[in-house]
């Protein structure tokens, strides 16, 4: 099998979260005399900021530490803990587009499920796995690639 492609986070999100944390940031301090009337909506605008600022170092230390989203011979990478579908437990691998949001969906075959969910150590079994596009850096050519893999993988178990 050809080398492993990483397809990075894109800097897309990073910077969109960043910019939007910082933006509610500002936002909270702009009245500063008026935060003890508004300390309801003071609190709940830090928290979003926070969450926002939050998320994009964590996409940005993952694409430091270089994790992202590939397959090998033993199967795809559907997160960014590095959890896996091996290849035999899939049934069908498909693009998706739903109200605008684009995605590659790996489904597993519903006698899997369990056995995924365990390996995961999740609390409820999940019958599709997502791999969102505004998150790689090439998306397009992952599903390209992606989809040529998975079918040389489905005619050699026939």
């Amino acid at each position: 099998m050809n080398e492993v492609r990483m397809y990075k986070i894109s800097w897309y999100p990073i910077i969109t979260f960043m910019v939007m944390g910082v933006t509610f940031l500002i936002l909270c301090f702009s009245d500063i005399k008026g935060i003890i009337s508004h300390l309801f909506v003071f609190i709940i605008g830090l928290f979003f900021s926070f969450v926002f600022i939050g998320y994009s170092i964590y996409l940005w230390r993952k694409r430091n530490d270089g994790k992202g989203f590939h397959w090998d011979d033993k199967g795809i990478v559907i997160d960014l803990q590095g959890n896996k579908v091996f290849w035999d437990e899939i049934e069908s691998v498909k693009y998706s587009n739903v109200r605008g949001l684009k995605s590659t969906v790996i489904y597993p075959h519903y006698t899997n499920h369990e056995k995924i969910r365990i390996r995961r150590k999740k609390w409820m079994p999940t019958p599709a796995h997502s791999v969102d596009w505004f998150l790689i850096e090439k998306p397009k050519e992952y599903q390209k690639n992606l989809m040529n893999t998975w079918k040389e993988k489905r005619n050699s178990q026939k």
